[in-house]
Order: structure tokens, then C-alpha cells, then sequence
């Protein structure tokens, strides 16, 4: 999952938000279900309007899973469900958000293969609002990729796995939303798994040059040493570049390693300029 900044989603123009205005309104006024439902329906292609905005924001890839392949083709999803919600045993269902269905700050681009398992899942632990309403205080268990701290429960292992980041023991809360959003997410997809497995052996190997670069350096200086060390450490750079597909997994490797040149790297703010350089090349 990928940290997107919320004031990058902008409304599209005035005429996309007095229609936005028109159909709330109209859903406001009927408080029969099939007759707001139907008005959903009808209207489904507005909030996908918002597609190209969405993708443009993360590079083309899924908010959820960081890539732009194994995870399928784009939805945008109502991170809080528009007709009904599943709640945490999933089967007690209740009234959706019908409230927000046009609302762009619900939006989230997100692969197919999630948005399909996701479907109406949306457990709220607490604060549940359930008509029209502030939703600011509510204890949902979905992560959301608006929240920075939310993206940061997430972890990923060698094997390609999505797993919490906090133990049960030392933070049940954060760990029981991760361990939701792992299942209700499908983020442990078979071909996101074997392509994050992959990320992973590659980067192993650009640590272990590293390591050795670092170490012929120190026993022998030379500027052809140095300039090779810098190379790898810049392939490294590269792949932690927000344009770069799954790179919490990069940097769960990197964190692995333990090495201090690792962590260091990892404080680095990577250069906006390197995602040109990656299109320059890749044309």
C-alpha cells in the first residue's frame, strides 16, 4: 500500500460538482432504497470520471498493491461501500454510505482482483455512522492509503507475503485492521505474492554488491571503487522512486538487511527527477 497525499485529489470542475450537488440531493430527498439505489446505478459513470486523475496521482499503479500488472485492471473504489456494508463476521450487513457515493474524497484506485474480494466489506470497530454525517471519528478496520500511519502497518517478508508490521501483543488494534485489510484485500494474491517475492531477490542481491563494494572500498580506496559503490547504491535509488512498483517491499528489504548504509538510504528523499530519467529510458 502507497501513502497518497488527499489534497492531490481534487474536484474535476464546477459542472462535475453541481451534478455531484444534484444527484446527493435527490438522493436526499427519497428515503426508499431501490429508488436511491437505482439513482447509483444510473449515475455509475461520474466517480469513474475520476479514473485518469486517480492514476496520474500514483504513477498508473494500485494504491493498494503498488503495481500496475499482477494485481489487474483499475477500479475506483468507494473506500467506504455506497448500498451496503459487510461487517466483521462477514455476514451481518447493514446500510452503505449511499451519502458519499459521489463524494470524491471516498475514491481510491484500486486493481480489480482487491476491488472484486472487497466488494462491501467495510468492519467498523466503533463510532459507526450509520445516516448522513461527520465519519471523521470512526474506527474502521480498513487501512486507508489517504493515512500515512495506516500504510505503515503493513509489512512484507521474503517470501513475498503482506504481513502486519505491529504483533498482536504490542498493538492488537493496529494489527487486527492490518490483518483485515491483508484478508479483505486479497493483498497475498498469488501473482502479487511471486511478484513481490521476486522484488525481493533483487534487491538481495543489489544489498549483497553493496556490502561487498563497501567492504573493497574500505580495504583499498579508489575512485573507481567509489563510483561503482555509488552505481549500485543508484539502482537502489531507482527502485525506491515513487514511480517504482511495489517499493514497500523494497524497503522492507532494505530494513532487513540491517545494514546502517541501508537505513541511511532509506532517509533519503529520492529525487523527483529520477521517475523522468526511468521514462526517458524505458521509451
Amino acid at each position: 500500500m502507497m501513502f497518497i497525499d488527499r489534497n492531490r485529489v481534487q474536484v474535476l470542475n464546477q459542472k462535475w460538482s453541481d451534478k455531484s450537488a444534484e444527484l446527493l440531493q435527490a438522493m436526499e430527498n427519497t428515503e426508499n432504497v431501490e429508488e436511491r439505489n437505482k439513482i447509483i446505478d444510473k449515475h455509475h459513470r461520474y466517480w469513474k470520471l475520476f479514473k485518469s486523475l486517480l492514476k496520474s496521482i500514483s504513477y498508473n499503479k494500485c494504491w493498494y498493491s503498488e503495481t500496475r500488472n499482477p494485481y489487474s485492471h483499475y477500479h475506483v473504489d468507494h473506500f467506504r461501500p455506497k448500498k451496503k456494508v459487510i461487517e466483521l463476521d462477514g455476514k451481518t450487513e447493514r446500510g452503505g454510505y449511499w451519502w458519499l457515493t459521489f463524494d470524491f474524497t471516498n475514491y481510491r484506485l484500486c486493481g480489480s482482483v482487491g476491488n472484486t474480494k472487497k466488494s462491501n466489506h467495510f468492519a467498523v470497530e466503533y463510532n459507526k455512522v450509520t445516516v448522513p454525517g461527520p465519519i471523521d471519528d470512526e474506527g474502521h478496520y480498513l487501512l486507508d492509503p489517504f493515512k500515512r500511519e495506516d500504510v505503515q502497518l503493513l509489512n512484507f517478508n521474503q517470501e513475498g507475503r503482506a504481513v502486519e508490521s505491529v504483533p498482536e501483543d504490542k498493538g492488537k488494534w493496529q494489527h487486527n485492521r492490518a490483518r483485515y485489510t491483508i484478508e479483505v484485500l486479497d493483498l497475498n494474491y498469488p501473482d502479487l505474492v511471486e511478484e513481490r517475492k521476486q522484488k525481493w531477490m533483487e534487491v538481495s542481491l543489489l544489498i549483497k554488491s553493496v556490502n561487498k563494494l563497501e567492504g573493497e572500498l574500505n580495504e583499498a580506496p579508489s575512485a573507481t571503487k567509489q563510483a561503482n559503490l555509488e552505481a549500485k547504491k543508484n539502482e537502489l535509488r531507482k527502485l525506491l522512486a515513487p514511480c517504482s512498483e511495489l517499493t514497500a517491499t523494497v524497503k522492507a528489504c532494505l530494513r532487513s538487511s540491517g545494514q546502517d548504509w541501508a537505513y541511511r538510504l532509506l532517509e533519503e528523499e529520492i529525487r523527483e527527477e529520477i521517475c523522468q530519467e526511468l521514462e526517458d529510458v524505458n521509451q
